[in-house]
């Protein structure tokens, strides 16, 4: 069954379903084969059954209600209250007190919980491979990774048991399982979303994410949610405008990596896929250009390698030490690895962000919106058993830069590999753009633009 956004709100302003119909479906489908490795709790039945029963009754108030009947899934690093947070480490769980404001905002405005969803620990990876609690299975080839750190997101999403879902993303977590998925990952830029009511990862930059099979149901639901949260000092002063900034009247100015600085990893399959999605811009009157690609990947060691690690130090850090045993090995390794760094090395970090920003301010005056591929390969579960961290920072190449520089992303599906596994692109941009890449995702997915 169709459970996609706009779907579900064509058919209840029919009369043709009702959210009670759409929550007892769901709830059917939770314990099938392709829900394995999805869930880490589930919500209660009755209590969603009762959530939806009460929405049947207020359908006269749809156009009050952005997000009404819709089945949400979140991400178990974000609190529920009442419910339970893991950051998929068991000794580690709490019972929320109070819901993170994104996700209360969403119910509020009609959505309806479903459950929280597995992730690799403390959201520390792109793999979607480093949880206690199992593995979620690919939608589309169970051999292959469903990517991470929201893997159960993305999977929710593509096997049908959710409208949309939350994720997070610090390095391309909302990214990754995307493209894994066959699905939308939109990202807005940090600080759209509240920060407050989650298991950080790296506060300084983290952001909730969203996952939905159409990009212009992504923006949809960014749309009815964004806004500035006066009690997390991470929120911006000056968020007004960011969702009202319009796309440009004449064709937008795409910019890709050079063909050099491109890497597939030895995989011709997905840059073949990937010029593939270049000239297809190029067939709908886009603009094009290559570009140094060098300011950006600039960024991306900070994130495993250099001080940003220790944002997770900061997060889970004393939770690690005073529970020896506790944790996924390479998760508990990179974490506490970070005590290596110090304040002058997080200092010189700091400073070489700032310094690329202010290099790319011609480029984002040049150029609408930079283009690539989400991931440079596609791997299995056996690669990434054989080399977790080699093909960890491989997934990386294309997205670790983006939040630490302030940009929004939106990653959509291009094409198809010969295993039958997505194989994605990603769009980025600065803060205030967002709608501007939902209307070039939009585009080149071929899917109805946003009103």
């Amino acid at each position: 069954m169709d459970i996609s956004p706009r779907y579900l709100r064509a058919a209840y302003r029919s009369g043709a379903l009702r959210p009670s119909d759409i929550a007892a479906h769901v709830l059917s489908r939770l314990g099938d084969a392709d829900q394995s490795g999805v869930w880490i709790s589930k919500a209660k039945p009755e209590n969603v059954m009762a959530a939806a029963r009460a929405l049947d009754a207020r359908v006269h108030e749809i156009d009050k209600l952005p997000l009404y009947g819709l089945i949400v899934s979140v991400k178990d690093c974000i609190d529920v209250a009442g419910e339970q947070t893991s950051s998929a480490c068991p000794e580690f769980a709490y019972v929320a007190k109070v819901t993170s404001p994104v996700v209360a905002d969403a119910i509020a405005a009609g959505a309806i919980y479903i459950g929280k969803t597995n992730m690799d620990q403390f959201a520390t990876g792109l793999v979607g491979v480093r949880s206690p609690y199992g593995i979620a299975r690919n939608p589309h080839h169970p051999d292959y990774i469903p990517g991470g750190s929201s893997s159960g997101a993305a999977v929710s999403v593509a096997s049908g048991t959710s409208s949309f879902a939350f994720g997070t993303d610090t390095g391309g977590s909302g990214r990754v399982p995307a493209s894994y998925c066959g699905v939308t990952g939109f990202k807005p830029a940090p600080g759209a979303f509240s920060q407050r009511g989650m298991v950080y990862a790296c506060r300084s930059f983290d952001t909730i994410s969203l996952y939905t099979r159409e990009p212009g149901d992504g923006y949809d639901v960014y749309r009815a949610l964004a806004r500035r949260d006066p009690e997390d000092c991470f929120s911006p002063v000056d968020f007004a405008g960011w969702t009202e900034q319009m796309p440009p009247t004449r064709p937008f100015r795409i910019a890709t990596p050079r063909p050099d600085q491109l890497r597939f990893f030895g995989n011709e399959e997905t840059e073949r896929l990937f010029g593939g999605g270049l000239r297809k811009l190029r067939r709908l009157d886009m603009s094009v250009a290559s570009t140094d690609f060098s300011p950006f990947t600039s960024i991306n060691d900070l994130m495993f390698f250099g001080p940003f690690l220790a944002e997770r130090d900061v997060s889970v850090g004393a939770f690690l030490d005073a529970n020896p045993d506790a944790g996924v090995r390479i998760v508990r390794d990179l974490v506490v690895g970070s005590r290596k760094f110090t304040a002058a090395d997080a200092y010189r970090a700091l400073y070489q962000v700032k310094e690329v920003q202010r290099s790319l301010r011609d480029f984002w005056q040049t150029h609408d919106a930079l283009v690539v591929p989400t991931v440079g390969t596609v791997l299995t579960i056996d690669d990434v058993a054989r080399d977790p961290l080699t093909a960890n920072f491989n997934n990386g190449y294309y997205t670790n830069y983006a939040n630490p520089l302030g940009l929004a992303a939106i990653a959509v599906p291009n094409a198809m590999t010969r295993a039958g596994v997505p194989h994605g692109v990603t769009f980025l941009a600065p803060a205030g753009r967002e709608r501007l890449l939902a209307d070039l995702a939009c585009a080149f997915t071929g899917a109805e633009a946003q009103a």
